[in-house]
């Protein structure tokens, strides 16, 4: 795996991101790279949300009331999934 070298970085910034690292207690270098792997799990979702614009340009919009159908669905499903779950997910 290649490394990486961040120069120029504040020493508060860096204080603070030591801190965070210990109170979940791991190391920093740990921390970081669970930091630059969801940073990259955020960007592929970027990218595949800015492929399907592309796909969709262009294409009429779905009618609002369908739309707040499916999101009433949707809403839905997850309270009868919280039901089944004791009332354990968190809004």
């Amino acid at each position: 795996m290649p490394d990486v070298l961040i120069r120029d970085v504040p020493t508060e910034d860096l204080e603070r991101i030591r801190a965070a690292a210990a109170a979940r207690g791991v190391s920093l270098q740990s921390y970081l790279l669970d930091t630059v792997r969801a940073k990259a799990r955020f960007v592929r979702r970027q990218e595949a949300l800015d492929r399907t614009a592309d796909r969709l340009r262009g294409r009429p919009e779905v009618p609002e009331a369908e739309r707040a159908a499916v999101l009433e669905a949707v809403t839905e499903a997850n309270d009868s999934r919280d039901d089944d779950l004791g009332g354990r997910l968190e809004p």
